[in-house]
Protein backbone atom coordinates (compact mmCIF):
# COMPACT_ATOMS: atom_id res chain seq x y z
CA UNK A 1 0.00 0.00 0.00
CA UNK A 2 1.55 3.17 -1.33
CA UNK A 3 1.53 6.54 0.70
CA UNK A 4 0.76 9.74 -1.01
CA UNK A 5 2.57 12.65 -0.07
CA UNK A 6 0.52 16.25 -0.41
CA UNK A 7 1.95 18.83 -2.48
CA UNK A 8 3.38 21.77 -0.60
CA UNK A 9 2.53 24.79 -1.39
CA UNK A 10 4.03 26.72 -4.43
CA UNK A 11 5.36 29.48 -2.02
CA UNK A 12 8.20 26.83 -0.88
CA UNK A 13 8.67 25.10 -3.79
CA UNK A 14 10.19 28.20 -5.67
CA UNK A 15 11.96 29.42 -2.70
CA UNK A 16 15.72 29.52 -3.08
CA UNK A 17 17.93 26.98 -1.40
CA UNK A 18 20.49 28.29 0.81
CA UNK A 19 20.98 29.82 4.12
CA UNK A 20 18.58 32.72 4.75
CA UNK A 21 19.16 36.37 4.11
CA UNK A 22 19.36 38.39 6.67
CA UNK A 23 16.51 40.74 7.36
CA UNK A 24 18.24 43.92 8.85
CA UNK A 25 19.65 44.78 5.03
CA UNK A 26 16.03 44.97 3.19
CA UNK A 27 14.68 46.08 6.79
CA UNK A 28 16.55 49.16 6.58
CA UNK A 29 15.59 49.97 3.14
CA UNK A 30 12.18 49.44 3.89
CA UNK A 31 12.07 52.01 6.55
CA UNK A 32 14.04 54.62 4.96
CA UNK A 33 11.69 54.69 2.25
CA UNK A 34 8.59 54.53 4.13
CA UNK A 35 9.69 57.45 6.32
CA UNK A 36 11.01 59.18 3.18
CA UNK A 37 7.79 59.38 0.76
CA UNK A 38 5.43 60.29 3.99
CA UNK A 39 7.88 63.13 4.69
CA UNK A 40 7.46 63.93 0.74
CA UNK A 41 4.06 63.40 0.29
CA UNK A 42 3.73 66.26 3.28
CA UNK A 43 6.06 68.06 2.51
CA UNK A 44 5.15 69.29 -1.16
CA UNK A 45 1.53 69.99 -0.85
CA UNK A 46 2.69 72.24 2.81
CA UNK A 47 5.69 73.98 1.04
CA UNK A 48 3.99 75.02 -1.94
CA UNK A 49 1.06 76.61 0.22
CA UNK A 50 4.48 78.21 2.08
CA UNK A 51 6.07 79.53 -0.94
CA UNK A 52 2.74 81.08 -2.76
CA UNK A 53 1.26 82.83 0.45
CA UNK A 54 2.48 86.57 0.70
CA UNK A 55 1.35 86.58 4.47
CA UNK A 56 4.04 83.58 5.55
CA UNK A 57 6.55 85.59 7.50
CA UNK A 58 9.30 82.16 7.94
CA UNK A 59 11.65 81.36 5.65
CA UNK A 60 12.52 78.01 3.69
CA UNK A 61 14.05 76.34 6.77
CA UNK A 62 11.18 76.74 9.11
CA UNK A 63 8.80 75.61 6.75
CA UNK A 64 10.83 72.08 6.49
CA UNK A 65 11.02 71.78 9.83
CA UNK A 66 7.79 72.19 10.28
CA UNK A 67 7.09 69.25 7.43
CA UNK A 68 8.69 67.24 9.70
CA UNK A 69 6.74 68.35 13.10
CA UNK A 70 3.66 67.59 10.81
CA UNK A 71 4.87 64.07 10.04
CA UNK A 72 5.96 63.35 13.97
CA UNK A 73 2.16 64.66 14.79
CA UNK A 74 1.17 61.60 12.33
CA UNK A 75 2.78 59.32 14.52
CA UNK A 76 1.81 60.20 18.06
CA UNK A 77 4.49 62.83 18.72
CA UNK A 78 3.27 66.01 21.01
CA UNK A 79 4.44 68.98 20.03
CA UNK A 80 5.61 71.76 23.34
CA UNK A 81 4.87 75.14 22.28
CA UNK A 82 5.31 78.11 24.80
CA UNK A 83 2.35 77.73 27.58
CA UNK A 84 1.15 74.38 26.82
CA UNK A 85 1.74 70.88 24.94
CA UNK A 86 -0.16 70.23 21.46
CA UNK A 87 -1.00 66.32 21.72
CA UNK A 88 -4.34 66.19 20.01
CA UNK A 89 -3.48 63.79 16.83
CA UNK A 90 -5.53 63.75 14.03
CA UNK A 91 -6.23 60.13 13.18
CA UNK A 92 -6.52 60.48 9.84
CA UNK A 93 -3.01 61.86 9.27
CA UNK A 94 -1.76 58.46 10.73
CA UNK A 95 -3.50 56.35 8.04
CA UNK A 96 -0.60 57.93 5.58
CA UNK A 97 2.44 55.95 7.55
CA UNK A 98 0.46 52.70 8.29
CA UNK A 99 -0.25 53.09 4.47
CA UNK A 100 3.26 53.15 3.67
CA UNK A 101 5.22 50.79 6.35
CA UNK A 102 2.16 48.07 5.23
CA UNK A 103 3.71 48.99 1.65
CA UNK A 104 6.98 48.93 2.68
CA UNK A 105 6.53 45.73 4.83
CA UNK A 106 4.80 43.86 1.80
CA UNK A 107 7.86 44.54 -0.31
CA UNK A 108 10.43 43.61 2.30
CA UNK A 109 8.56 40.14 2.68
CA UNK A 110 8.43 39.58 -1.38
CA UNK A 111 12.00 40.22 -1.59
CA UNK A 112 13.28 37.69 1.39
CA UNK A 113 10.52 35.52 0.52
CA UNK A 114 9.07 34.75 3.81
CA UNK A 115 7.25 31.76 4.66
CA UNK A 116 7.57 31.40 8.51
CA UNK A 117 6.03 33.36 11.52
CA UNK A 118 9.61 33.46 12.83
CA UNK A 119 11.30 34.69 9.97
CA UNK A 120 8.09 37.01 9.62
CA UNK A 121 8.54 38.73 13.21
CA UNK A 122 12.40 39.57 12.44
CA UNK A 123 11.87 41.18 9.17
CA UNK A 124 9.70 43.27 11.13
CA UNK A 125 11.82 44.02 13.94
CA UNK A 126 14.35 45.31 11.27
CA UNK A 127 11.68 47.49 10.03
CA UNK A 128 10.24 48.84 12.90
CA UNK A 129 13.65 49.61 15.25
CA UNK A 130 15.62 51.89 12.02
CA UNK A 131 12.34 53.53 11.54
CA UNK A 132 12.06 54.36 15.06
CA UNK A 133 15.90 55.76 15.11
CA UNK A 134 14.72 58.04 11.74
CA UNK A 135 11.39 59.39 14.09
CA UNK A 136 14.20 60.33 16.35
CA UNK A 137 16.44 62.05 13.91
CA UNK A 138 13.36 63.95 12.70
CA UNK A 139 12.38 64.78 15.84
CA UNK A 140 16.13 66.76 16.25
CA UNK A 141 16.29 68.02 13.26
CA UNK A 142 12.48 69.16 13.49
CA UNK A 143 13.38 71.06 16.89
CA UNK A 144 13.34 74.91 17.12
CA UNK A 145 12.66 77.46 19.76
CA UNK A 146 8.81 77.69 19.35
CA UNK A 147 8.15 73.82 19.13
CA UNK A 148 9.86 71.30 20.25
CA UNK A 149 8.91 67.23 19.78
CA UNK A 150 8.87 65.04 22.17
CA UNK A 151 11.96 62.69 21.43
CA UNK A 152 10.99 60.31 23.63
CA UNK A 153 7.03 59.65 22.39
CA UNK A 154 8.88 60.19 18.57
CA UNK A 155 10.86 57.25 19.47
CA UNK A 156 8.02 55.12 20.66
CA UNK A 157 5.23 56.18 18.45
CA UNK A 158 7.42 55.54 15.32
CA UNK A 159 8.05 51.94 17.32
CA UNK A 160 4.67 50.78 17.54
CA UNK A 161 2.90 52.28 14.24
CA UNK A 162 5.89 50.51 12.22
CA UNK A 163 5.69 47.06 14.07
CA UNK A 164 1.56 47.46 12.94
CA UNK A 165 2.44 48.87 9.72
CA UNK A 166 4.92 46.50 8.74
CA UNK A 167 3.71 43.67 10.59
CA UNK A 168 0.61 43.78 8.78
CA UNK A 169 2.16 44.09 5.27
CA UNK A 170 4.48 40.93 5.98
CA UNK A 171 1.52 39.01 7.19
CA UNK A 172 -0.16 39.76 4.27
CA UNK A 173 2.50 39.52 1.54
CA UNK A 174 3.34 36.29 3.10
CA UNK A 175 0.16 34.53 3.55
CA UNK A 176 0.20 34.09 7.12
CA UNK A 177 -2.25 36.14 8.66
CA UNK A 178 -4.95 33.29 8.70
CA UNK A 179 -2.38 30.67 10.37
CA UNK A 180 -1.31 33.42 13.10
CA UNK A 181 -5.53 33.58 13.89
CA UNK A 182 -5.55 29.92 13.83
CA UNK A 183 -2.87 30.10 16.47
CA UNK A 184 -5.31 31.51 19.12
CA UNK A 185 -7.52 29.35 20.90
CA UNK A 186 -11.17 29.20 19.34
CA UNK A 187 -12.59 30.93 22.44
CA UNK A 188 -10.06 34.16 21.61
CA UNK A 189 -11.06 34.08 18.02
CA UNK A 190 -14.56 34.21 18.17
CA UNK A 191 -14.12 37.23 21.22
CA UNK A 192 -11.70 38.65 18.75
CA UNK A 193 -14.62 38.98 15.50
CA UNK A 194 -16.80 39.99 18.20
CA UNK A 195 -15.07 43.02 19.23
CA UNK A 196 -14.05 43.88 15.68
CA UNK A 197 -17.81 43.95 15.13
CA UNK A 198 -18.79 46.14 17.98
CA UNK A 199 -16.15 48.80 17.65
CA UNK A 200 -17.21 49.26 13.88
CA UNK A 201 -20.66 49.55 15.12
CA UNK A 202 -19.71 52.31 17.60
CA UNK A 203 -17.48 53.92 15.63
CA UNK A 204 -19.60 53.98 12.32
CA UNK A 205 -22.81 55.31 14.39
CA UNK A 206 -20.13 57.76 16.09
CA UNK A 207 -19.68 58.79 12.34
CA UNK A 208 -23.30 59.16 11.83
CA UNK A 209 -23.92 61.40 14.94
CA UNK A 210 -21.15 63.48 14.33
CA UNK A 211 -21.57 64.14 10.61
CA UNK A 212 -25.74 65.05 10.93
CA UNK A 213 -24.73 67.13 13.58
CA UNK A 214 -21.89 69.28 10.99
CA UNK A 215 -24.67 69.35 8.60
CA UNK A 216 -27.30 71.06 10.70
CA UNK A 217 -25.07 73.63 11.89
CA UNK A 218 -23.36 73.90 8.14
CA UNK A 219 -23.50 77.87 8.20
CA UNK A 220 -22.26 78.15 11.75
CA UNK A 221 -18.82 75.91 10.11
CA UNK A 222 -18.94 78.41 7.46
CA UNK A 223 -18.62 81.42 9.82
CA UNK A 224 -16.21 80.15 11.76
CA UNK A 225 -14.33 79.09 8.47
CA UNK A 226 -14.36 82.81 7.30
CA UNK A 227 -13.64 84.41 10.50
CA UNK A 228 -10.03 83.09 10.15
CA UNK A 229 -9.73 84.89 6.81
CA UNK A 230 -7.50 82.23 5.69
CA UNK A 231 -7.20 82.81 2.02
CA UNK A 232 -7.73 80.70 -0.52
CA UNK A 233 -4.71 77.83 -0.02
CA UNK A 234 -5.46 78.23 3.31
CA UNK A 235 -9.08 77.63 3.19
CA UNK A 236 -7.61 74.64 1.27
CA UNK A 237 -5.32 73.83 3.92
CA UNK A 238 -8.17 73.77 6.67
CA UNK A 239 -10.80 71.62 4.83
CA UNK A 240 -7.83 69.14 4.68
CA UNK A 241 -7.16 69.86 8.19
CA UNK A 242 -10.72 68.78 9.01
CA UNK A 243 -10.98 65.75 6.82
CA UNK A 244 -7.65 64.55 8.63
CA UNK A 245 -9.95 65.25 11.88
CA UNK A 246 -12.79 63.75 10.60
CA UNK A 247 -11.81 59.95 12.60
CA UNK A 248 -11.31 61.79 15.64
CA UNK A 249 -15.01 63.24 14.90
CA UNK A 250 -16.07 59.90 14.77
CA UNK A 251 -14.76 58.12 18.18
CA UNK A 252 -15.99 61.48 20.17
CA UNK A 253 -19.43 60.46 18.63
CA UNK A 254 -19.25 56.81 19.99
CA UNK A 255 -17.96 58.42 22.93
CA UNK A 256 -21.29 61.00 22.93
CA UNK A 257 -23.50 57.82 22.58
CA UNK A 258 -21.97 55.70 25.16
CA UNK A 259 -22.50 58.17 27.96
CA UNK A 260 -19.61 60.18 29.10
CA UNK A 261 -19.13 62.10 25.84
CA UNK A 262 -15.77 64.47 26.12
CA UNK A 263 -14.74 67.71 26.96
CA UNK A 264 -13.52 70.89 24.89
CA UNK A 265 -11.44 72.48 27.77
CA UNK A 266 -11.19 72.18 31.21
CA UNK A 267 -14.73 72.22 32.94
CA UNK A 268 -16.18 71.49 29.98
CA UNK A 269 -18.34 68.51 28.94
CA UNK A 270 -20.61 67.70 25.89
CA UNK A 271 -22.76 64.60 26.56
CA UNK A 272 -26.29 62.61 25.58
CA UNK A 273 -27.68 64.36 29.06
CA UNK A 274 -26.60 67.78 29.31
CA UNK A 275 -23.95 70.09 27.59
CA UNK A 276 -21.56 72.44 29.04
CA UNK A 277 -19.10 74.83 27.20
CA UNK A 278 -17.12 77.44 27.04
CA UNK A 279 -14.52 79.57 24.38
CA UNK A 280 -14.18 77.24 21.68
CA UNK A 281 -11.29 76.72 19.33
CA UNK A 282 -12.25 78.73 16.09
CA UNK A 283 -11.91 75.20 13.81
CA UNK A 284 -14.85 74.71 11.38
CA UNK A 285 -15.25 70.74 12.32
CA UNK A 286 -15.69 72.44 16.22
CA UNK A 287 -19.19 73.45 14.67
CA UNK A 288 -20.64 70.53 15.30
CA UNK A 289 -20.65 70.71 18.92
CA UNK A 290 -24.52 71.09 20.25
CA UNK A 291 -25.50 74.46 21.08
CA UNK A 292 -28.22 73.67 24.04
CA UNK A 293 -29.81 70.75 25.88
CA UNK A 294 -30.10 67.92 23.77
CA UNK A 295 -33.99 66.01 24.76
CA UNK A 296 -34.11 63.16 26.96
CA UNK A 297 -35.04 60.48 24.69
CA UNK A 298 -32.58 61.33 22.02
CA UNK A 299 -29.96 60.43 25.17
CA UNK A 300 -31.81 57.09 25.84
CA UNK A 301 -32.12 56.15 22.13
CA UNK A 302 -28.11 57.24 22.37
CA UNK A 303 -27.34 54.73 25.14
CA UNK A 304 -29.20 52.23 23.84
CA UNK A 305 -26.88 51.82 20.03
CA UNK A 306 -23.80 50.71 22.42
CA UNK A 307 -26.28 48.21 24.02
CA UNK A 308 -27.32 47.08 20.19
CA UNK A 309 -23.63 46.27 19.14
CA UNK A 310 -23.02 44.26 22.47
CA UNK A 311 -26.08 42.31 21.42
CA UNK A 312 -24.70 42.03 17.63
CA UNK A 313 -21.52 40.84 19.50
CA UNK A 314 -23.17 38.58 21.49
CA UNK A 315 -25.01 36.34 18.34
CA UNK A 316 -21.20 36.32 16.85
CA UNK A 317 -20.03 34.81 20.05
CA UNK A 318 -22.93 32.27 20.37
CA UNK A 319 -22.93 31.28 16.49
CA UNK A 320 -18.87 30.52 17.09
CA UNK A 321 -19.24 28.81 20.32
CA UNK A 322 -20.95 25.58 20.43
CA UNK A 323 -22.31 25.81 24.44
CA UNK A 324 -25.83 26.00 26.32
CA UNK A 325 -27.32 29.36 27.26
CA UNK A 326 -25.69 29.88 30.48
CA UNK A 327 -22.14 29.66 29.14
CA UNK A 328 -22.82 31.61 25.85
CA UNK A 329 -24.36 34.48 28.61
CA UNK A 330 -20.56 34.37 30.10
CA UNK A 331 -19.14 34.40 26.85
CA UNK A 332 -21.20 37.47 25.97
CA UNK A 333 -20.07 38.98 29.24
CA UNK A 334 -16.60 38.51 28.93
CA UNK A 335 -17.24 40.46 25.81
CA UNK A 336 -17.86 43.50 27.45
CA UNK A 337 -14.07 43.59 28.78
CA UNK A 338 -12.55 43.36 25.61
CA UNK A 339 -14.65 45.71 23.55
CA UNK A 340 -14.23 48.72 26.49
CA UNK A 341 -10.57 48.29 26.09
CA UNK A 342 -10.60 48.51 21.82
CA UNK A 343 -12.77 51.49 22.55
CA UNK A 344 -10.58 52.84 25.39
CA UNK A 345 -7.49 52.71 23.23
CA UNK A 346 -9.06 54.67 20.49
CA UNK A 347 -10.44 57.24 22.86
CA UNK A 348 -7.03 57.75 24.30
CA UNK A 349 -5.52 58.20 20.65
CA UNK A 350 -8.09 60.69 19.53
CA UNK A 351 -8.09 63.21 22.79
CA UNK A 352 -5.43 65.19 24.47
CA UNK A 353 -4.18 68.88 25.34
CA UNK A 354 -4.18 70.97 22.62
CA UNK A 355 -2.28 74.19 23.61
CA UNK A 356 -2.32 75.57 27.72
CA UNK A 357 -4.96 77.07 29.51
CA UNK A 358 -8.54 75.51 29.61
CA UNK A 359 -7.45 73.43 26.36
CA UNK A 360 -5.43 71.43 27.78
CA UNK A 361 -8.38 68.48 28.36
CA UNK A 362 -9.72 67.91 24.74
CA UNK A 363 -11.50 65.15 23.71
CA UNK A 364 -12.85 61.85 25.87
CA UNK A 365 -11.79 60.50 28.93
CA UNK A 366 -10.77 57.08 28.02
CA UNK A 367 -11.17 54.85 31.32
CA UNK A 368 -14.43 56.83 31.23
CA UNK A 369 -15.86 55.32 27.98
CA UNK A 370 -14.32 52.01 28.39
CA UNK A 371 -16.05 51.56 31.67
CA UNK A 372 -19.19 52.42 29.81
CA UNK A 373 -18.47 50.85 27.03
CA UNK A 374 -17.53 47.29 29.58
CA UNK A 375 -21.01 47.44 31.03
CA UNK A 376 -22.98 48.66 28.07
CA UNK A 377 -22.05 46.30 25.59
CA UNK A 378 -21.21 43.28 28.21
CA UNK A 379 -24.75 43.60 29.15
CA UNK A 380 -26.12 43.77 25.48
CA UNK A 381 -24.00 40.78 24.62
CA UNK A 382 -24.62 38.27 27.56
CA UNK A 383 -28.65 38.74 26.76
CA UNK A 384 -28.27 38.51 23.13
CA UNK A 385 -26.33 35.34 23.40
CA UNK A 386 -27.96 33.81 25.79
CA UNK A 387 -30.92 34.25 23.76
CA UNK A 388 -29.57 33.09 20.73
CA UNK A 389 -28.13 29.85 22.33
CA UNK A 390 -31.39 29.04 23.98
Amino acid sequence: MTTTLERPPLRRQVRREGPERSPLGPGAVAAAWAAGAGLVALGIPLLLVWATDSRAGSGAGAATRAVGQLWLLGHGTAMRVPGGTVGVVPLGLALLPLALLHRAGRHGARSLEVTGLAQAGRLVAAVAFPYAILCAVVAAASTTPQVRPAPVQAVLGGLALAALGAGTGVLREAGLLEPAVRLLPERARALLRATAVVLGVLVAAGAVVSGLSFVRHAGRASSLAAATDPGVLGGVALLVLGLLCVPNAAVWGASWLSGPGFAVGVGTAVGPFGTTLGAVPAFPLLAALPAGPVPTWLGVVALAVPVAAGALGGVVVARRLACGPGRAALEGLALGPCAGAAVAVLAWLSAGPLGGGRLVQVGPSWWQVGLAVLLEAGAGAAAAAAVVRR
